[in-house]
């Protein structure tokens, strides 16, 4: 019975942890299907990928949010690539409104 409820706390625990600290600790996950506090995202001022500058007409654009900014990508081999140099491709968004 003490083992029992050892168990049971410890898994308790370890959900209140994953709670807490969940998905704040990687950044390179899409945080598209949930929210995390109020901050809203700047939306993605471009028509087209990001990454291989071809347009949104063959499927669903791969959508996420990088530091605060909505990002949009053809597919999801672009998304590696961003992934790999995302400095080199948020250059793209400097000056645009």
């Amino acid at each position: 019975m003490k083992s029992l409820r050892i168990l049971s706390t410890s898994v308790m625990a370890g959900v209140a942890v994953f709670l807490f600290v969940g998905c704040q600790s990687d950044e390179h996950h899409d945080h598209a299907g949930h929210t995390q506090g109020s901050a809203v995202a700047k939306p993605y001022p471009l028509d087209k990928c990001i990454v291989s500058d071809d347009a949104f007409d063959h499927g669903k654009p791969v959508l996420f949010v990088y530091q605060g900014q909505e990002i949009k990508l053809c597919c999801q081999d672009c998304r590696k690539d961003f992934d790999t140099d995302p400095a080199k491709y948020l250059s793209k968004l400097a000056g645009t409104k």
